[in-house]
């Protein structure tokens, strides 16, 4: 067991076409009503990384309806939060209106916010024997009770797994924030800490199978998964997934830091992973894929690959080929 995580709880319920019933179960599982008092200040952010829904990509206007519905029986006071696609890909008013957002927030008198037009403060982290700073909202920092993370459950061609740490790297309020990626690893660990991740709910109607984060086959799961701590929801869904987490850097940095336990038997589950899997996932890169890893582990690369002439002229080449809204 991982000492500090005896109270950490994952759980993993099945739904066929509804994922309504699902969606409470396991938030009565880990407890959810411990975090949300009546009135609760809460922000809750989907998964957003395409202009509209992609199944295995991005969180289902189903689900996060379901989740909306059941935090409005104890509070008001509910934002959905996201920021505008990174490198400039898409506007998040749109993204908003292509997955229905708008409509389901309307009715259910929830606000929709864009992290980026509100004011941010400056956290800071250690990374690399150096004190780094990255900006955050002040809304989250500062005006949230509790933070709501709902990511899709995918491999990554440049972080392995995109599970529920990753999915706050769309907090920051900047859509140049891939010039941060060789910070990644300690950078997505002092969000996580700042932000105070409490509540962490899969949608896992699909995960996302080979590549990713986009590019990927889509595997039906009609499952959703919770934990009540990010460490907990990335161990367990990474075994849901069949996939060792340690071949993510970001998770073993987690770990070293005390911020994730390292082993089941810390866990409280309700079904063991193993026998939830029904999938063996795995992950190809592409060629593609292997080149814009590097900048991940060089400040050198990425002022190369994003700030240069040569950087722009090879993203030219490649948003030739792809259109803008499929950006990563």
């Amino acid at each position: 067991m991982t000492p500090g995580f005896e109270r950490s709880r994952a759980c993993c319920f099945r739904f066929n076409a509804d994922p309504a019933s699902a969606v409470r179960d396991a938030l009565e599982f880990i407890g959810w009503q411990d975090f949300v008092a009546k009135g609760s200040r809460v922000a809750i952010k989907p998964n957003l990384t395409y202009v509209r829904y992609k199944e295995g990509v991005t969180t289902s206007p189903a689900v996060l309806r379901a989740l909306l519905e059941i935090l409005k029986e104890r509070t008001d006071n509910i934002k959905v939060v996201e920021t505008d696609g990174g490198y400039g890909a898409w506007k998040l008013t749109d993204a908003y209106k292509g997955h229905n957002y708008d409509k389901i927030c309307a009715a259910l008198n929830v606000e929709l916010v864009n992290l980026a037009d509100g004011p941010s403060e400056l956290i800071n982290f250690q990374a690399r024997g150096q004190t780094h700073h990255l900006p955050l909202p002040r809304l989250l920092l500062h005006e949230t009770d509790v933070f709501i993370t709902v990511p899709v459950p995918k491999v990554h061609a440049m972080t392995y797994l995109s599970l529920s740490y990753k999915n706050q790297w769309g907090c920051i309020p900047d859509s140049m924030r891939l010039r941060r990626h060789y910070l990644f690893n300690d950078a997505i660990v002092a969000i996580n800490r700042a932000l105070r991740t409490s509540i962490c709910l899969g949608d896992g109607t699909y995960f996302l199978d080979v590549n990713g984060p986009m590019e990927g086959q889509p595997v039906r799961m009609n499952t959703i998964i919770a934990a009540n701590n990010p460490g907990a929801f990335d161990l367990y869904t990474s075994q849901v997934m069949g996939l060792d987490w340690r071949q993510a850097p970001h998770l073993r940095r987690a770990v070293e830091l005390g911020d994730m336990p390292s082993d089941l038997s810390s866990l409280e589950m309700n079904v063991p992973p193993h026998k939830v899997r029904t999938h063996q996932f795995k992950l190809r890169r592409t060629l593609w894929n292997r080149f814009i890893v590097l900048p991940f582990r060089s400040q050198t690369l990425t002022t190369i690959g994003y700030d240069s002439s040569f950087g722009r002229f090879l993203h030219k080449i490649k948003y030739a080929i792809k259109p803008p809204a499929e950006r990563q």
